[in-house]
């Protein structure tokens, strides 16, 4: 029965794998059409042009940039957009072949990366991948957790790294370095600015990590409730946390089961937990029927995925959405918070 599961699941996957790269094949070609002679190339400034996924490495190659004025760094991902649904146009195909360096995160929810990449065949740019730059672990499942509709919750989980690696600040200094090493590399002329940028903004992320090492050691419970997906494990692992969710990092699930609701409502009043999270993006209902029933409040976690068009405009890094969990994870572990 195992077997057949697995058999299933390589099937599914490998028809989805085909129909992607039909799709995104086409949308290379169209891609390459510039309007029968209408529309030009844009004349090559010089710049090094950089092309990221998501927020957070956008974030980290703008820091890395710093007042350089040498790149151009354009995401994927529009403001406001929620990353698993996104799909791209053939205009971020173009994009993509036309950069010098594009980097994604990898891992489950960017196989159509490697399909893209596939047809560009040696038209392809060279890339990073964000789970290639610090040690990973797999995607667990924890008690209460739902599973997934159609598989097999156990078997699937000890298949997928868990891809969120820049939630944890440590892991987000190594993933900054690492890309500012490889703009110098293909920047030489710009090297030593690059590196010297991505020093000082390592130093802030570094001093956000001591900031959450003082609070959760110092905290009255080390215990974290999502009412929402789960995507900060690398985060709960550095600071010793331990964690209750309705859905793993990069679950397709939106609507928990009547028996992961009632765990999770047991579980914050069983352990006094004065703090329910969801996750930007998210509606939010599964963590207010939980605050409904306990008296717990509930808290967006900024998990960094991306940020609104208000916040881009305003200059948000990821700094700034991690110092903002800082005071929710006070919060939430017990300093500040009347029992």
């Amino acid at each position: 029965m195992r077997e057949k599961r697995i058999e299933d699941k390589a099937r599914a996957r490998l028809f989805c794998a085909r129909l992607m790269a039909v799709i995104l094949a086409a949308g290379i070609a169209a891609a390459a059409v510039t309007g029968c002679g209408v529309k030009q190339e844009e004349p090559d400034d010089g710049k090094l042009k950089i092309v990221t996924t998501i927020f957070p490495q956008y974030d980290f190659v703008r820091a890395i940039a710093g007042g350089t004025g040498a790149v151009n760094v354009r995401m994927l991902l529009s403001p406001g957009e929620e990353v698993h649904s996104y799909e791209p146009t053939p205009l971020d195909i173009k994009e993509i072949q036309n950069c010098d360096l594009f980097i994604y995160v990898g891992a489950e929810n960017d196989v159509w990366v490697d399909r893209i990449l596939e047809n560009m065949g040696d038209k392809r740019p060279e890339t990073l991948r964000l789970v290639d730059l610090t040690e990973t672990v797999a995607e667990e499942s924890v008690e209460g957790m739902m599973e997934e509709k159609g598989h097999d919750h156990e078997e699937s989980r000890e298949e997928e790294a868990d891809e969120h690696v820049w939630t944890s600040p440590v892991k987000a200094a190594e993933i900054t370095e690492a890309i500012a090493q490889k703009m110098a590399e293909l920047d030489p002329a710009n090297a030593d600015d690059y590196l010297a940028n991505a020093r000082d903004y390592e130093a802030k992320i570094l001093d956000l990590d001591a900031q959450f090492r003082e609070i959760t050691e110092n905290a009255e419970r080390k215990i974290l409730v999502f009412g929402d997906r789960f995507p900060i494990r690398y985060f709960a692992e550095g600071y010793g946390l331990d964690y209750f969710a309705a859905f793993p990092g990069c679950s397709s699930e939106s609507e928990p089961s009547a028996s992961t609701l009632a765990f999770l409502i047991d579980k914050v009043r069983e352990e006094e937990i004065p703090v329910v999270f969801s996750i930007e993006f998210s509606n939010g209902n599964i963590a207010r029927a939980i605050c409904e029933s306990t008296g717990a409040v509930q808290r967006t976690y900024n998990s960094c995925h991306n940020v609104t068009k208000e916040q881009m405009e305003n200059g948000a890094t990821y700094v700034s959405l991690m110092s903002e969990n800082l005071e929710t994870i006070r919060e939430a572990l017990g300093e500040g918070v009347k029992q």
